[in-house]
């Protein structure tokens, strides 16, 4: 085994894969290739660990020139006559193409396009001819892609529209930071701010891209301005002064001053610095964190082994706990394993609890909606009710997917510390969380409107009524013999046209509350079956997870225990002389695994004092 470096930053990760390798190989000299398996799987997930930058904002504010400008390349369409309205991911890949996630029926579906096809696809209006468009994902051999970085380019919202900011924070719940866009023509508003103030709390790390400084020359004066609306709210974001048409031309003309100068080398620092070196950083502790564990289940085989052959008298006797550990792990890896119930039982539980909550959360909305809309009219509050319920259910399918999580959590809690007493220490199941994207969310019919045809109608109505009330009070009239004036007969119409008139716009607002209901009522039943559907496979997963990682371990365990109770039943068997020289190798091994373990957990510990200040 090849000693690990010594003269390694703190601060980096770039050793990591020797550490790596290093308790792989104690793994492999030892005979245990399982524990080795387990080391070489966590230093892949270290070399294929990603960084998710997400870049949002509102409508026309230059979010896809400053993705061109971060990437170096004009791969995002952008147009003043058009805007991205597809959630569009940029991932690297060695041939440039784009994979289309499309909606045709109850069916999500992958169709590849060349990356040509791209400002059809992801722009306004893009619908294929047989499906609806969800998701693209474009691979590009780009050199800053090629550190693992993948670029959400978010769909803006103009005003930070209500109703889908939900929508967009369940975006950054997914992702490693984000790049909130502005443009330099004036402040932050209100609705900008309580978006970042939001968006602080959800995301690990955000900044802000002040673009278009080119534009306005007054940016300076509205990049101090923003500084102080950004001081007065409690928020520390830095603000980084961007221009896309002086990174573009920079990168044209290879002007180093002028790139400077576009602000985009201080924007990517910082990424780089605060985003990709941090999530590396992060899957490197987790690597470490496997390493050390596997050390120190060879670590303790070994203690065993040694200290039975060093009092050749207990041999006997710590052959037998062995055996009946052996037995105790046999029971733990069946089926209906005590540890196993558990889990279902906690896993079905946790998803009956949520399932009530999220439908209990929908019918109080639903209710809400109702007597809302039984107060006034719908065509008036219409735009506004919508986008508060779309707000609330998306709100409500992002609490979903946290409280399952969390209760994944306290269940694998349950399952440890009850593992904890077959002395099974095995430490915590969730190693990483898979990405979630929520990206169905409902989006309401309008309601229908007084159109010039209805409005015709209505005065037809009017004056069906004035001439119905004039006949019936003209024949009444007659018949008593009573001679009445043209001015009273005109009143008399006007007053029975009148009644008709308003019944009529009664008729037609009740029509639209009836309406409203429905349409609300058919949307929040179709978020219940998406969550619903979310929440089962959710479920699946997180039960595959637990069941899996568990298993391992107890597997591990269980090879440790067979191994030494079978390097036991040999030392019952060796003379004096073979046990003394057994006992020199397992020293030595001992040793070599204590000072492996030492340089392990003292980079550990210089990674996470040094790596997460950053």
């Amino acid at each position: 085994m090849q000693p690990p470096p010594e003269n390694a930053d703190p601060g980096s990760v770039h050793d990591a894969g020797a550490y790596a390798d290093l308790a792989a190989q104690a793994a492999a000299a030892m005979g245990r290739d399982d524990l080795a398996r387990r080391v070489a799987a966590a230093k892949a997930r270290l070399q294929n660990s990603g960084t998710a930058i997400a870049v949002v904002g509102e409508f026309k504010q230059g979010k896809s020139s400053l993705v061109n400008g971060v990437l170096g390349i004009d791969i995002c369409p952008v147009d003043d006559d058009i805007a991205t309205s597809t959630l569009t991911v940029l991932r690297h890949g060695d041939e440039a193409h784009a994979v289309v996630w499309c909606a045709e029926g109850s069916e999500r579906v992958t169709r590849d396009f060349p990356v040509a096809a791209l400002p059809s696809l992801v722009t306004e209006g893009s619908v294929l001819a047989d499906g609806r468009v969800e998701l693209v994902e474009v691979f590009l051999p780009n050199p800053l892609l090629a550190h693992g970085i993948s670029i959400v380019d978010t769909p803006g919202a103009n005003g930070i529209r209500p109703g889908y900011t939900a929508v967009v924070l369940g975006y950054l719940e997914a992702v490693h930071g984000a790049v909130f866009v502005t443009d330099a023509s004036s402040p932050l508003t209100h609705e900008e701010l309580a978006f970042l103030q939001a968006a602080v709390a959800v995301s690990p790390v955000t900044c802000i891209a002040l673009a278009k400084i080119d534009l306005f020359p007054h940016w300076r004066e509205i990049h101090s301005a923003n500084a102080d609306l950004l001081q007065r709210a409690g928020l520390a974001i830095p603000v980084f002064p961007v221009s896309s048409a002086l990174r573009h031309a920079a990168l044209v003309l290879n002007d180093g001053e002028l790139n400077e100068e576009s602000g985009f080398p201080d924007l990517i620092r910082f990424l780089d610095e605060n985003l990709v070196q941090r999530a590396t950083t992060i899957a490197a502790l987790g690597m470490f964190d496997t390493a050390i564990f596997c050390l120190n289940e060879m670590r303790f085989a070994t203690a065993a082994d040694l200290a039975a052959r060093r009092s050749p008298d207990t041999m006997a006797d710590r052959l037998q706990a062995f055996r009946q550990a052996k037995e105790r792990l046999e029971r733990l890896k069946v089926g209906n394993a005590r540890w196993a119930t558990v889990m279902n039982d906690g896993l079905g539980e946790l998803v009956s609890q949520v399932d009530h909550r999220f439908r209990r959360r929908m019918r109080d909305l639903q209710k809400a909606v109702d007597d809302e809309v039984a107060k006034s009219d719908p065509a008036k509050i219409w735009p506004d009710l919508t986008a508060r319920v779309r707000e609330q259910a998306a709100a409500g399918a992002r609490d979903v997917i946290y409280e399952m999580e969390t209760g994944a959590d306290e269940v694998a809690a349950r399952i440890t510390a009850l593992l904890a007493e077959d002395d099974l220490l095995i430490g915590s199941a969730v190693d990483s969380r898979p990405e979630l994207e929520l990206t169905k969310y409902w989006a309401p019919r309008p309601l229908s409107r007084l159109s010039v045809a209805s409005g015709i109608g209505m005065g037809f109505t009017g004056l069906r009524g004035a001439q119905g009330g004039l006949i019936l009070f003209g024949m009444l009239s007659g018949l008593a013999g009573i001679a009445v004036s043209t001015g009273v007969l005109a009143g008399v119409a006007a007053a029975f046209g009148g009644k008709q008139l308003l019944e009529e716009r009664k008729r037609q607002v009740a029509a639209r509350r009836q309406e409203a209901r429905t349409a609300i009522r058919q949307s929040l039943d179709e978020t219940e079956f998406e969550v619903g559907k979310t929440l089962c496979e959710l479920s699946r997963d997180l039960n595959r997870r637990l069941r899996d990682h568990y298993s391992d371990r107890i597997g591990e365990r269980f090879r440790t225990c067979m191994d030494a109770a079978a390097s036991l039943e040999r030392g019952l068997q060796e003379d004096e002389a073979a046990r003394s020289a057994r006992v020199a190798e397992l020293s030595n091994q001992a040793g070599q695994l204590d000072m492996i373990l030492d340089k392990l957990t003292r980079r550990r510990n210089e990674l996470a004092a040094t790596g997460m200040r950053q």
